[in-house]
């Protein structure tokens, strides 16, 4: 049986080439929720530095994109060169997180939530960093937890 998880907030990132969605937990990581989503220019490091500082997240939870038969591809690069980067310049855990059918996952939440895609557009790669930091917890809820940070 898995401990009690620790005290504090944890960020969900999902990495876009245009669009960031981030996520955010509350204290006791009970309620994952939409935080923001950010666009992917020269400003996006700065925003989510301020992200960090503001919420002060025990860990980040990074949404890795692996194929479906579970082989890295060239998406998958560009994320952990982008975890790297974040890495070096906060003093975090930083997690990647298998990502698999995220955003399909969130398109169909909205949907069904009776929301077009052109209305969830802004807010569909928020969902997705929900999904991310929900699967996340589940695997720091597990016996086996989330394994070593980057």
């Amino acid at each position: 049986m898995a401990s009690q998880l620790r005290r504090g907030r944890r960020l969900g990132i999902d990495y876009g080439d245009v669009r960031v969605g981030i996520s955010v937990t509350d204290l006791e990581a009970i309620l994952v929720s939409p935080l923001v989503t950010l666009k992917n220019d020269e400003m996006l490091i700065k925003n989510i530095e301020d992200i960090v500082k503001e919420y002060q997240p025990i860990y980040i939870a990074l949404g890795s994109p692996i194929h479906l038969s579970g082989q890295s591809g060239s998406k998958s690069l560009v994320v952990e060169e982008f975890a790297n980067i974040l890495k070096k310049l906060l003093a975090i855990d930083l997690f990647l997180i298998d990502e698999r059918l995220t955003t399909t996952s969130a398109q169909n939440q909205l949907r069904a939530a009776g929301i077009s895609s052109k209305e969830s557009k802004g807010i569909i790669d928020q969902i997705a960093a929900v999904n991310i930091l929900n699967q996340a917890l589940l695997l720091e809820r597990s016996e086996n937890g989330l394994g070593s940070p980057l």
